[in-house]
């Protein structure tokens, strides 16, 4: 009976014994399920590739300078203006500082918007226009220059509006001696998105898909020459 009483307690003793093991392998386990990922932190901040960058945008004419007129009744001024308000809103999509020389239907002298830009120290003054002509089948875009340091950056531009359209005529990258580049101190480039004369592209810079594609390629084309 003693031995018999032996071996019970060793048995007790070593169900209890196996009991506590398992159940610290069991809280170990739940504990190790239950602790929370690490999370990694990331210290540098993704930088916006316009940041940093003031940039001068010049719808052309505006207020008693209508600009040129289409055979629809369509004032330059008016398009030059939704085209820089376009423009505007994506450059600021990637950092970039934007000042208007005007943001409504206001007359501004050359004067007042070349001197803008030196008062900004802009890293690029832009200058949008739609041309014409007096022969209506006249179509295209052309990107202008004055300086021989500013031919890169509007080379740069000029190769992303024809990402646009191949039916659209490139009218090339060109110097121009406009007032405006002429006498800018600061980067400057001046576009001419179109005929206004042509009616063909008078109905398109006028529309929501024209508008959207060429404020897109512009900004690409500007992050591709300050970058």
């Amino acid at each position: 009976m003693k031995t018999t009483a032996k071996y019970l307690v060793v048995a007790t003793v070593g169900a209890i014994l196996s009991s506590i093991i398992l159940h610290t392998h069991s809280e170990g386990a739940t504990k190790t399920r239950n602790q929370p990922s690490k999370t990694i932190e990331i210290d540098e901040e993704l930088k916006l590739p316009l940041e940093g960058k003031t940039i001068v945008l010049d719808p052309g004419h505006g207020g008693k300078d209508v600009g040129s007129t289409g055979s629809q009744g369509t004032y330059e001024k008016d398009v030059t203006l939704l085209t820089a308000l376009n423009i505007s809103s994506k450059l600021v999509e990637q950092g970039a500082n934007v000042v208007m020389t005007r943001a409504d239907d206001t007359f501004i002298s050359l004067e007042d918007r070349t001197e803008l830009a030196q008062i900004e120290d802009a890293d690029l003054f832009l200058s949008i226009h739609f041309d014409a002509f007096e022969c209506s089948d006249v179509h295209g875009m052309t990107t202008y220059y004055n300086k021989s340091q500013d031919q890169d950056l509007a080379q740069s531009i000029h190769d992303e509006l024809f990402k646009l359209d191949t039916e659209i005529k490139d009218r090339g990258v060109m110097f121009g001696d406009y007032h405006v580049i002429r006498e800018n101190t600061q980067p400057a480039i001046l576009l001419e998105l179109g005929y206004i004369s042509n009616a063909n592209e008078e109905k398109r810079m006028q529309s929501e898909s024209f508008q959207e594609q060429i404020s897109t390629n512009i900004v690409n084309g500007v992050i591709n020459g300050l970058g």
